[in-house]
């Protein structure tokens, strides 16, 4: 789901909340101890995060040339933080909404 938010949307202000979403979605389907959750959530954003990084970055070098994608990686460090701490936030509203939930 973070690779196919992050390659289908071209409007960079939508994919935030589109990654809250996201980990507020696992948080209710990971139904095991809350840090379970969060170590699990962080792991798989940050694999998602990478991936997506890889694929944006290889779709800019050929679309944009060889400048967009130095701007691309100096950015990427950043972007990955930000999307990894947003979907563990995500995971925990989530896990708390089970919780309620049940």
């Amino acid at each position: 789901m973070i690779i196919a938010c992050s390659l289908l949307t071209s409007d960079t202000t939508i994919i935030l909340p589109i990654l809250l979403f996201i980990g507020i979605i696992t948080g209710i389907m990971k139904k095991d101890h809350l840090t379970e959750s969060i170590l699990t959530a962080l792991i798989a954003f940050i694999i998602g995060s990478i991936i997506a990084f890889v694929i944006s970055l290889i779709t800019v070098y050929y679309t944009y040339g060889g400048l967009y994608a130095i701007a691309v990686i100096q950015y990427s460090l950043f972007s990955i933080i930000i999307y990894t701490i947003v979907g563990c936030i995500g995971d925990v509203i989530g896990h708390y909404i089970l919780s309620e939930l049940n």
